[in-house]
Order: structure tokens, then sequence, then C-alpha cells
């Protein structure tokens, strides 16, 4: 009987041989991630800038309604807007921009927060302006209505065709302005900041341009605790709608002024006071009365206010941080439109020329004889007239316009109210010496002497 022949079982394949297995599998799969998802994967460029505005300045809003949602759109579709919901109105200083391939951060310079990264953009770059808007990119900056629309698209274009892309500039402070900002989800933004090996910076000014009106387009808003995103369609021919959070630059006056409540309180004071003042002293000269000059005074007053000007010129003029007190924003008023008079004149060189003639005034009735001593007198009390009611327009705007309140602008205020007070009576005396020499310098005779001019005298008996 032949037994049936059973078959070897099969010899399992070794441990070493399934771990070499393994292995080339994970290898191969690997290979297959690479070649057919790393093109995929790839990040995208992405081009970032900051752009500080204020939200008084005509320029920056034309910027930043008419000339950024199309540059979004062109880039890749309409900008959200992120920012802080939490801080109250007229508190928020960063706003971020982005569309997966433009990211741009809006920095308010009339905000605490806002004007220290300015200046810590101006000091890093070197930037000699302290005008806005100011657009930071890379590793230069623009300045004004005009050149950043013609020159800030073409460098975004250019970086994102390239594949490279613009990293957030190199300004102290930067990373942490970004980082509070929250977005959706908990999260906030976190810029990787490169510094760069040098500082270029391109030929700048802040020459305004005829600003055509901005498109109104209707806005559509999503909130979320703790954030707002907004999202603007385009507008027609391409050129955008409104990208800002409803309410931002059209604030009321009572907003402004909840801005800094103590300041713009001391700023409404003095406003009082100095409309009082012009009030009280046309009485104070009709009053029968000594007009004696108090010379030492006037010269004290008008070489500190001299300085006051000068220190507010420097400031203006070179872009500096100023030396505020514990009230008020000074940085915040310097940085507005409102600090320079016709948009070209610094207020502070105003100032300085206005001092100036006040102590030129001063010496001339000091020392001058006669007609043109009481004539310099009653200059220097106009010029100090002239003086109180420009200080009161800048005192009107500090806490009703631009919502802050310079301190050194309040001194100076004062200092030129008091100039006034002092020079009202010498001035009110000087003026009837004046009317009584007549056109020519000589006094005028009185009625009686002129009735008996050239006749003889009669003898009596």
């Amino acid at each position: 009987m032949m037994r049936p022949s059973i078959p070897p079982p099969a010899r399992r394949p070794s441990a070493s041989a399934t771990h070499l297995g393994r292995r080339l599998a994970a290898f191969l799969a690997l290979l297959l991630m690479i070649g057919w998802g790393g093109p995929a994967a790839a990040e995208e460029p992405v081009a970032r800038a900051v752009l500080f505005f204020s939200p008084t300045c005509p320029h920056c809003e034309y910027v930043i309604e008419n000339e950024l949602p199309g540059l979004f759109e062109e880039t890749g579709g309409p900008a959200e807007v992120y920012y802080d919901q939490t801080l109250q109105a007229g508190r928020v200083a960063f706003y971020l921009l982005t569309n997966g391939h433009l990211e741009m951060l809006l920095v308010d310079v009339s905000v605490h927060e806002g004007v220290n990264l300015f200046y810590s953009a101006t000091d890093a770059f070197s930037i000699p302006s302290g005008g806005v808007p100011r657009l930071v990119v890379g590793n230069r900056y623009l300045i004004g209505s005009r050149d950043i629309p013609e020159q800030f698209p073409g460098i975004v274009l250019g970086a994102l065709a390239s594949g490279e892309g613009i990293d957030w500039p190199a300004i102290p402070g930067l990373a942490e302005a970004v980082e509070s900002v929250p977005i959706p989800g908990g999260g906030t933004g976190t810029p990787t900041t490169t510094l760069p090996a040098s500082t270029t910076t391109v030929p700048t000014e802040t020459t305004s341009t005829s600003d055509p009106p901005a498109t109104s387009v209707p806005e559509t808003t999503t909130s979320v605790p703790g954030v707002t995103t907004t999202s603007a369609p385009p507008g027609e021919g391409g050129t955008g709608g409104p990208i800002l959070p409803p309410g931002l630059g059209g604030d009321s006056m009572a907003d402004r002024f909840g801005r800094d409540p103590l300041g713009n309180s001391i700023s409404v004071v003095l406003l009082v006071l100095m409309v009082a003042s012009l009030g009280g002293v046309m009485w104070w000269m009709r009053r029968p009365g000594e007009g004696r000059c108090a010379n030492a005074a006037i010269v004290l007053l008008a070489l500190i206010g001299l300085g006051v000007a000068a220190y507010l010129s420097f400031v203006e003029v070179g872009g500096s941080e100023a030396v505020c007190g514990p009230v008020g924003d000074c940085n915040t008023v310097q940085q507005s439109e409102y600090a320079r008079l016709f948009g070209v004149i610094p207020v502070g060189l105003v100032g300085v020329a206005g001092y100036g003639v006040v102590l030129g005034a001063w010496a001339t009735a000091r020392w001058g004889r006669g007609r043109l001593a009481d004539l310099s007198l009653v200059a220097l009390f106009a010029g100090t007239v002239g003086g109180v009611l420009l200080s009161m327009y800048l005192t009107f705007l500090e806490p009703f316009v631009i919502g802050a309140t310079c301190a050194w602008c309040l001194a100076s205020a004062v200092i030129i109210t008091m100039l006034m007070w002092l020079t009202a009576r010498p001035a009110a005396a000087a003026w009837m010496r004046v009317q009584q020499r007549g056109p020519r310098g000589k006094a005028k005779k009185s009625s009686r002497a002129r009735s008996t001019a050239g006749h003889p005298k009669r003898r009596h008996k």
C-alpha cells in the first residue's frame, strides 16, 4: 500500500527578510509622495508689506480705498481684514489684510502702539520724512499717494511672478504686532521676519495728488468672537471696493474726544479760556490806567515760547519722536495732517517765526523812539492776537478732529495768551499817542489852540 506523498510545509520568511520588505515598501511610498505630491505641497509665494496711515489723512484714505482693493483682486481675490474687536473704538492699532498671496499690516498711527511701530520703522530704515501714508515693503519704503500707487503694484506682482515672494520687513516690534492680531479659530498671525543684509531706499515724496472719490461698494461682514473679518467685493471697473472695517476714519467727535478724555478735557478748558481772553482783553484795554510795559515778563515768555516752537519744528521736520508728558499724545498730533498749515508749512516753524516777530517788535519798542516805538507796541499786541487765534484753531482740532492732545501745543497756547494780556494796555496807550501825533508824528493841537492860533494876545488894562 502506497502512502500519499505529502508536500513539505512552506518555509516562513525570516524576520530579517520581513523587516527588509517593510523598509522597501516605506521607501517606495516616500518616493511616490515626493514625485507626485511634492509640487502640490509646495508653498505658494506670498508678498508682505506694512502700511502706516492716519484716519484723518485723505491721501491715506485714497491709497487704502482706491488702490489696495484692485491690487488684492489682481493677486488672488478680495482681502479679508482681521482686527481685534475686543478693543474700544479708536484703540485698534493693527489691521491684517490677506488674500493668501498678498498680506499687509495696516498700522494706525493715531494709536499709541501704532505710532511706536511707526518710529521703529523710521529708525530701522533711516526714513527722513515723518509723513503718511508710508509703506514699507522688503528693504525699501514708499511715501505718499503718488509713489505708493505707482511703484507698489509692480514690486508685488514681480515678486509673486518670480516665485520668491517678499517677507515682512525688518522692523523691531513688527512680529509682536502681527501676532497680536487674532484670526478665526483662535490663532494669531505668525510672521517670519528675515533681517535684510542692507537697507536700500527709493526716492520718495509726499506730494499731494488730485484724489478721485472712492467707490462706494456694500461690504459683507462676518463676525467671530474676538475678531472681525471683512471681505469686500470688487467694484466697477475692477478697482475693488472699500476694505477697511465700517466706521474706521468716520467716527464722531464724541468718539475722537473719548480717545483721551483727560488730555482732551484740558484742551477744551484752555479753548474756553482763550475765547474769554479775547473779550476780556478788549474790556481791559478800555479801562483807564497806566499802560506800563512788563519788559522782563514779555521777554521771558517769548523766549520760552520760542524754545517750545523750535522743539516742535525739530519733531515735525525731522520725523523724530516727541517727548510727551503724562497727559496727551503729542506724537499722534504731530503725525496728523494738521501738523502742517495748508499741508506744507510745519506749524512749529510758524511758531518760531511768530515768537521771533514778538521779540523783534519788543526790541524795537524798547529801544526805538517816538512814533516807531509806539507802532512797534501796537504790532506786538496785534501779533499776539494773531497767535491766540491760530492757537484756538489748533486747540479745537486736537480733541474734536484729531482725537489727541499735544502738551507742547497747549503750553505754547498758554504762553501766547499771556503775552496778549501783557501787551494789551501798553499797545492801547501807544495807539493813543500815535493818534495824537498825527500822520507826521507831530502832536495835534487842541481845538482851543487852533482857534487862537495866529492871533496876538490882547493886553488887559
